[in-house]
């Protein structure tokens, strides 16, 4: 369990986060992107529906990053039970189901967000960003004219997603972000090559450009002989 702390933020306001998600390399990038975003703590990580329920009977939690697949109790199951028992904590879904029948039934248990797989990294953090939005403006005001109401309804519409830059694609900068979180600590473009089966070219272009948008951090590896070679890393 994380210890989310207030003075680490300039805004003094945090979100405490749970995140639930079969999927460990998954996780870990969902961890990794959300504790990038000022504001914004993971306090624990579930694999499932039953870890999540047990957290949240222990620890305050004010926002909910839920799988909808998992196996035992799923993420449905799991936004139902909260609903129920009038937990007062809110839920971003993310999940591959784009049938109908299922986004009515996600939809109809009150969920702030949904986020379909696959996703763009860009499209998850605008919508944690404007979540925030949404989240403060409720613990600053004590009562919400119309206006008030309309900007939270609408509060995910109001950031736009950047697109990539020409010739990169979503999936090829998903690969490089598993593998980092797979294999832990720095990796040189060269390794991230190998492991993904890229140019050394692309895989530096990718990392560079990762780097850029805060979603990877760079560091020099100074050797006994020759140049420093540029190590690439999740943020910390």
């Amino acid at each position: 369990m994380s210890e989310c702390h207030t003075a680490g933020d300039k805004r003094g306001e945090i979100v405490r986060v749970l995140i639930v998600e079969d999927d460990p390399m998954v996780a870990a990038i969902n961890k990794q992107f959300t504790e990038a975003l000022e504001g914004f703590c993971v306090v624990a990580v579930a694999k499932n529906g039953d870890e999540a329920m047990e957290v949240l009977e222990r620890h305050q939690i004010d926002l909910v990053i839920l799988d909808l697949y998992m196996p035992g109790r799923d993420g449905l199951t799991v936004l139902q039970e909260l609903r129920q028992h009038g937990k007062p904590v809110d839920v971003i879904m993310i999940t591959a189901a784009d049938d109908v029948e299922t986004v009515s039934k996600v939809l109809r248990q009150g969920v702030v967000a949904y986020i379909a797989k696959p996703f763009k990294f860009d499209r998850f953090q605008s919508v944690l960003l404007s979540y925030y939005d949404f989240w403060l403006k409720l613990r600053q005001k004590k009562t919400l004219a119309q206006k008030d109401i309309d900007e939270i309804r609408t509060v995910a519409a109001k950031r736009t997603s950047v697109e990539l830059p020409k010739n990169f694609n979503h999936q090829t900068m998903l690969l490089i972000l598993q593998y980092l979180a797979e294999q832990g600590g720095e990796l040189s473009a060269d390794e991230v090559a190998q492991g993904v089966g890229l140019s050394r070219t692309t895989a530096r272009r990718y990392l560079e450009y990762c780097q850029e948008e805060g979603k990877v951090e760079r560091v020099m590896s100074y050797l006994a002989v020759g140049r420093p070679v540029h190590r690439f890393r999740l943020p910390k």
